[in-house]
């Protein structure tokens, strides 16, 4: 396993964030095929699928706020 040494690769970024938060709505997006498709029966019931979902959802959003409001918007403009 490789050791980071620059102090830059070891901080958490707003890029980290966009691609956590990315992640998220497309696993979300996945399980709610998967749910419509009711390809998810032999893994869990549909009370647990919907429960997923969920808090798939919930942690999606939190990323999601995280990184508006870490986000400047003044460097946002000059972009």
């Amino acid at each position: 396993m490789e050791t980071l040494n620059q102090k830059s690769e070891v901080k958490l970024t707003n890029r980290d964030l966009a691609l956590a938060a990315y992640s998220l709505a497309e696993l979300h997006n996945m399980y709610l095929r998967a749910l419509e498709e009711q390809s998810y029966s032999e893994e869990m019931t549909k009370e647990q699928m919907e429960e997923t979902i969920e808090n798939i959802r919930l942690a999606h959003v939190k990323f999601d706020a995280i990184l508006e409001a870490t986000t400047d918007p003044a460097a946002e403009q000059e972009e």
